[in-house]
């Protein structure tokens, strides 16, 4: 079956093992839809060549190559030479449950951006402006702002490509300057707090075309937990994606939350790719003494204080 939605994910060195999963899970269920990445270096250089080759996917390139804070995807969403095209773009940190692509309001893509809709009635709660962004601080700046009464995780969205014009974002993102991100006393959280800002204006104003459903699942929440393995090799049972952000996120996935589902992508991954069973290895040594010195450092650093609580 042809898909009219093609994915992107946007990508740096340090994530490439998750990076690899969400791949993974793509193809489980999608063998056949496009698939590019964002590479963000500026964190270091890294390789994508096995990913590419491997799963046949492809690379979108920028005569820039750090980025840094979600900037890697404001660059695409104004990207002209993608006009019209349908995408779904994804941070590193996900994995499908089930046939997402397949869902009727997917196929029915009709309009300039589709996010996964959370309901808040407190915005101006301590963990709405961690989140989002102070909306006091951000009625002195914009004072016809009124609260949608709802907000987004920004790390999943669907939309049309080439939906938004530089010059619309141009009061809060440089496309040529560094830092790329402006006004972060009104948009602290990056892309998180400008595009939770502004999309709901500008689809207020008809300017574009907004919707939300109900696609993305917290890796740490009980839906998530009630997700079973064989529901997942099913793709039937959860047509949705699971977001790992604000999580415990490792190489060493036996630590992480719904690690079945990890491994069970991560194992699909490795059955397709050469001397899988080196590469896996080397991949784990180094996080996995990263995170035995960490877990070190935090029982010698509690271990005073329940030294005196049993004297």
């Amino acid at each position: 079956m042809k898909h009219n939605v093609n994915i992107v994910i946007n990508v740096t060195k340090h994530d490439i093992w998750f990076c690899r999963i969400c791949v993974a899970s793509i193809r489980f269920y999608y063998p056949d839809v496009k698939i590019f990445l964002l590479k963000d270096e500026l964190p270091g250089k890294f390789s994508t060549r096995e990913i590419e080759e491997t799963w046949s996917v492809h690379v979108i390139e920028y005569p820039v190559k750090r980025f840094g804070m979600s900037a890697a995807k404001i660059h695409f969403y104004c990207d002209q030479r993608f006009a019209g095209q349908r995408f779904l773009v994804l941070d590193s940190d996900i994995v499908f449950t089930g046939r997402l692509l397949d869902e009727k309001y997917v196929e029915d893509f009709n309009c300039d951006v589709i996010v996964s809709e959370e309901t808040f009635s407190d915005p101006g709660s301590e963990w709405f402006k961690r989140t989002y962004f102070d909306c006091k601080q951000l009625k002195k700046y914009d004072p016809n702002y009124t609260y949608a009464g709802f907000t987004f995780n920004c790390g999943q969205i669907f939309c049309l490509g080439n939906f938004i014009k530089k010059e619309t974002l141009a009061p809060y993102f440089s496309f040529n300057g560094s830092p790329s991100w402006k006004r972060l006393d009104v948009f602290p959280m990056h892309d998180q707090s400008v595009l939770n800002y502004l999309l709901p204006q500008l689809s207020k104003q008809g300017s574009i075309q907004l919707k939300g459903k109900d696609f993305m699942i917290w890796s740490e929440t009980k839906k998530a937990r009630g997700i079973t393995l064989d529901a997942v090799k099913s793709g039937t049972h959860y047509p949705n994606l699971i977001h790992w952000a604000g999580a415990l996120r490792t190489p060493l996935l036996v630590s992480m939350s719904n690690k079945e589902i990890l491994l069970f992508f991560e194992n699909y991954y490795y059955s397709k790719i050469s001397f899988a069973r080196l590469k896996r290895t080397i991949r784990k040594v180094n996080p996995g003494i990263k995170h035995l010195i960490k877990l070190l450092m935090l029982t010698l650093r509690d271990f005073p204080s329940k030294r005196r609580t049993l004297k």
